[in-house]
């Protein structure tokens, strides 16, 4: 990496980077895109990222754009990304991002999200981009309420996008330990941990002030952070709260295609004053004091920025049995990881609200496991090296 750095910097080499995602509503894929083209800027790189809307086609270019607008990084929006398969859509968005290759001429194509990955490297291939690189957020093959063919016709297109790529780049143990079984991927895969950075967290009265002002404020607040999406299980969640004693409140924070479903099992379960939807808050994550326990039930993940993130904020967490959540939780040392049933998650959060002194001991040695084991600068250090390798000035 650093005769990477030192070559560009020596003899002027303009080393370009674009970056391309499929949706810029502010999640995961997209926190990653955002710290590593912040980075890559201002290391001096050229840098540029292409990205659909909020997830249906000529949608607006969500919080993403906003946040590389803000950082002086050129965005192209890409009109035709769209979340579901649709073929005519998906050539459209082809052609948009051809044309941006052929604008920006980067020497590195670094895509991540499923459908950003297979239209962006196919796209990087028949433009003869030197270095293509496919970072996956989590398998979607893994994506179980699918049905069967699709999963099927999933796991062919992933591996598909893999071949195409020059290299890829897995965030968690065991997608990274399945990815290099797959045919002819074996040493075109590395993985590299997603990282973070210290987060202002506000005062724990003042977020929840702020935050949810109508919720008693000396309650216990079990909160979560995540779109409303079935991939996020908050259903059994909610489910869960009914076994939970009455002075306990569930906030979610976060905003999606579930929202009706959620607040409709909300009103059955008759939880409307314990359980509450929050909607999407900018900068959520300065909010996590608030909480007592932090949860996170869902069915796929790949390394979820948001567990990091109330490791930071010392919280106990509860979350699900899954691959990316295995490289950050230890059950027992560094926090909980259940099968995500409404039975187990209530069991997991019965015994914590039971004993504060698991709570504070869970919490501190999450947060001490974060600081030690998840640093941005480690990410982006060992994401350049993969790019260096991928090109002829390393």
């Amino acid at each position: 990496m650093l005769r990477l750095q030192n070559r560009v910097m020596s003899e002027k080499i303009p080393l370009r980077i674009l970056y391309i995602v499929t949706k810029s509503n502010y999640g995961g894929a997209q926190k990653y895109v955002l710290e590593l083209a912040k980075m890559a800027k201002e290391r001096g790189y050229v840098v540029s990222v292409a990205c659909g809307g909020t997830g249906k086609p000529g949608a607006p270019t969500g919080l993403l754009g906003e946040k590389l607008s803000e950082a002086e990084i050129t965005v192209h929006p890409i009109k035709n990304f769209m979340r579901n398969v649709s073929l005519l859509n998906d050539i459209k968005s082809f052609f948009e991002i051809w044309r941006v290759i052929r604008q920006e001429k980067p020497n590195i194509l670094h895509v991540t999200s499923s459908k950003a990955g297979g239209i962006g490297a196919l796209a990087g291939r028949l433009a003869f981009v030197p270095g293509i690189i496919f970072t996956s957020h989590g398998l979607t093959v893994d994506e179980v309420w699918r049905p069967k063919w699709q999963r099927f016709l999933i796991y062919i297109s992933t591996w598909l996008t893999m071949l195409l790529s020059h290299h890829n780049i897995m965030i968690s143990t065991e997608t990274f330990d399945r990815a290099r079984k797959m045919p002819g991927l074996k040493n075109r895969v590395s993985l590299i941990k997603n990282g973070i950075a210290p987060i202002a967290f506000l005062e724990k009265k003042v977020a929840r002030a702020k935050l949810a002002p109508h919720t008693p404020q000396k309650s216990l607040w079990i909160g979560g952070i995540g779109e409303l999406h079935p991939n996020k299980n908050w259903s059994v969640a909610i489910d869960a709260v009914k076994a939970l004693p009455d002075h306990v409140h569930l906030l979610i924070i976060g905003e999606g295609e579930e929202r009706t479903k959620l607040q409709n099992l909300i009103t059955m379960q008759k939880l409307q004053d314990r359980v509450h939807l929050l909607g999407f808050i900018d900068n959520a994550s300065v909010y996590l004091k608030a909480f007592d326990i932090f949860i996170l039930p869902s069915k796929k993940e790949g390394l979820p920025y948001v567990l990091l993130e109330a490791g930071l904020a010392t919280l106990p967490t509860v979350a699900g049995q899954l691959p990316g959540n295995k490289d950050i939780i230890e059950t027992g040392e560094t926090g909980l990881l259940v099968e995500p049933t409404a039975r187990l998650i209530a069991t997991s959060l019965e015994m914590l609200i039971r004993d504060e002194s698991m709570r504070k001991r869970l919490g501190c040695n999450l947060q001490a496991s974060i600081q030690n084991n998840f640093s941005l600068e480690k990410m982006f250090s060992e994401t350049l090296s993969v790019y260096a390798s991928k090109i002829s000035l390393a």
